[in-house]
């Protein structure tokens, strides 16, 4: 996977995360949209997925049962992003999110990871 591949993996959950009712990405998107440049976008994609806290839009979702729209489940479906991405701890920092959780954990569950 290139550089350019995730930004456009994660433009695309961005620019659908939106859900009718339980949330719409008010401050993510427009600051992702004013972006330009691949190293900008994962810098920011890596600011949100390294929060000590989980953000609105995670909590939302999760509440709903909707783990598969949030952005930390980029680095589950696609583990072998983390190699393009500066953190080197940022799986376990979301594995450890979706752990919180009963939804979660159950998601986890369906891709195979205990």
């Amino acid at each position: 996977m290139t550089k350019a591949q995730l930004v456009k993996i994660v433009d695309c959950r961005i620019q659908n995360m939106a859900t009718k009712g339980v949330y719409y990405p008010r401050r993510l998107k427009p600051k992702w949209d004013s972006l330009s440049k691949i190293n900008e976008k994962l810098e920011l994609f890596e600011k949100y997925l390294n929060a000590e806290t989980s953000s609105i839009g995670f909590l939302r979702l999760m509440k709903v049962n909707l783990p598969e729209k949030t952005l930390e489940s980029i680095i589950i479906d696609n583990p072998n992003c983390c190699d393009l991405l500066t953190e080197n701890n940022i799986q376990a920092k979301c594995l450890a999110k979706f752990k919180k959780y009963k939804n979660g954990v159950e998601y986890l569950k369906s891709k195979g990871i205990e």
